[in-house]
């Protein structure tokens, strides 16, 4: 093909053909630049397209754990609900019964020592961060918002921790010293099984209500109920968040 074109600008140089040739020079040139221009879009194209399919597979894959996620605050949200009742009614109990005692379910008991952590994988979410990734994400609000979620975990988390730090540092010393705290532990799995090889493990304790206790119980209740007010804050973001995506992968 070269030798073809060169063959004619030859041929015009020795027929004289001057002007002829300069305008097929010209024209030979806006042929390869032409050329090059196409080859640089089918290349832009072509990296667009994987880019795409890259993006793709990120958001569904950050989809499926953000759906995880929102199953996971359900039942957390569920056995929160459950504590913090069982917590009412224990205080109820107590204010009712003051000063004598009454008889109550290890499991009612085992509500005061209770946390939870809302249990979120991002997982895919932090590689993007990780790799810088996330910044090439085409939908800006979609970017925004994922690049929030982490920080807002990580501050509820904290929270969460508080709750457990104080339950293990206050309330369990507080039962040990009543002499409950078996009967509180007696729901959890395994507990029952371990601890009736050294002395039986009762299914109802006898409780004495106290202004102490009642107090105990209440900061027990503060602390659940600030989780029912944060997890379906947290619950709304993430199904925003997967309602982004959805639409997003539609137009993918």
């Amino acid at each position: 093909m070269i030798k073809f074109f060169r063959k004619i600008r030859q041929n015009l140089l020795s027929e004289g053909k001057t002007g002829k040739y300069f305008k097929y020079a010209i024209g030979e040139i806006l042929l390869v630049v032409i050329g090059i221009l196409i080859a640089l879009s089918i290349n832009n194209w072509n990296d667009q397209r994987k880019q795409k399919l890259v993006e793709t597979e990120q958001l569904k894959s950050i989809k499926s754990e953000l759906d995880l996620g929102l199953k996971n605050l359900d039942l957390i949200l569920q056995k929160i609900d459950l504590h913090s009742n069982n917590i009412d009614s224990l205080i109820n109990m107590m204010r009712k019964s003051m000063p004598n005692s009454f008889e109550i379910s290890g499991e009612l008991l085992g509500s005061t020592i209770m946390w939870r952590t809302s249990d979120v994988s991002i997982n895919t979410l932090n590689a993007m961060i990780a790799s810088g990734t996330l910044n090439q994400l085409t939908n800006e609000e979609l970017r925004v918002k994922l690049a929030n979620l982490p920080a807002i975990l990580t501050d509820l988390t904290e929270d969460e921790l508080m709750v457990r730090e104080w339950s293990e540092n206050h309330m369990v010393p507080f039962l040990a010293k009543i002499g409950l705290v078996s009967a509180a532990y007696s729901n959890r799995y395994g507990f029952k099984e371990m601890a009736s090889r050294r002395s039986p493990v009762a299914d109802f304790v006898n409780v004495t209500p106290t202004e102490e206790f009642i107090g105990m119980l209440t900061v027990r209740r503060v602390h659940f109920a600030f989780t029912q007010f944060q997890l379906p804050i947290l619950k709304n973001y993430m199904e925003d968040l997967v309602q982004i995506i959805n639409n997003d992968l539609k137009y993918k």
